[in-house]
């Protein structure tokens, strides 16, 4: 039996809660092949467009150096960084290091990694599509904050942008929003919720995507996670 035979029907029969045989069979090859990469994630020492990186990373079970910036530190740190700005994700092998800018990038590499991708190329873009659009509710988020207009953001733009997930996770209709299993896009959004005031009550209104972000927040890496990580509402 070929060695990627054997470990796909090892993974199989293990039946790991949220992890993808596919995901098993990549962590057991990179095992055996002593060829496991570090990882260092710099981000400003805040949530903010970063968190659900370290949400994926908590997700994955590596361990990650979590390289958070002062605001006086960043003058000097920005000229270092592919493109003037952060997230940064530094990818350590052997004695090759790899940076990889912009935190939907960052996202979709670790996806890859660590099974949080679909079942073939067309659930790929799907959940992408999701990234994407979660990318723009926070870019419209970082807007209103900054012009002082979070009153009408909240009460239009956010409740619109739940609804859209909402009913595509009505349209799945297993409580993800692609496929059978967990993607980087379900823990994105769980993440977002981050930044909801009187959370609970908002999500009444969304009972799909309350599931969900209850479902992604208990897996046990991630309830770590959000135990350790400082306090703070951004």
């Amino acid at each position: 039996m070929k060695t990627s035979t054997f470990l796909l029907f090892l993974a199989i029969v293990l039946n790991v809660q949220y992890i993808s045989a596919f995901n098993l069979i990549h962590f057991l090859q990179n095992l055996f092949r002593n060829e496991q990469p570090t990882y260092k994630y710099t981000y400003f020492d805040a949530r903010l467009r970063g968190e659900f990186i370290r949400f994926i990373l908590s997700y994955a079970g590596v361990e990650f150096e979590d390289n958070r910036v002062k605001g006086e530190d960043w003058p000097s740190l920005k000229p270092t960084t592919p493109f003037g700005q952060v997230p940064v994700l530094e990818v350590k092998k052997g004695s090759k290091v790899t940076e990889i800018a912009q935190s939907q990038a960052i996202a979709r590499y670790l996806a890859n990694e660590f099974g949080l991708y679909g079942r073939n190329n067309l659930e790929n873009a799907v959940i992408d599509m999701y990234g994407a659009q979660l990318g723009d509710l926070f870019d419209a988020f970082s807007t209103s904050f900054n012009s002082n207009t979070t009153l009408s953001f909240f009460t239009e733009v956010w409740p619109r942008n739940f609804q859209f997930f909402e009913d595509r996770l009505n349209k799945n209709g297993n409580g993800f929003l692609v496929g059978k299993r967990l993607s980087w896009a379900d823990i994105y959004l769980s993440q977002m919720t981050d930044f909801i005031q009187n959370k609970d009550e908002f999500l009444n209104k969304f009972p799909l995507v309350k599931a969900l972000d209850k479902k992604v927040r208990s897996i046990p890496k991630i309830a770590d996670w959000i135990k350790r990580r400082p306090d703070g509402d951004f």
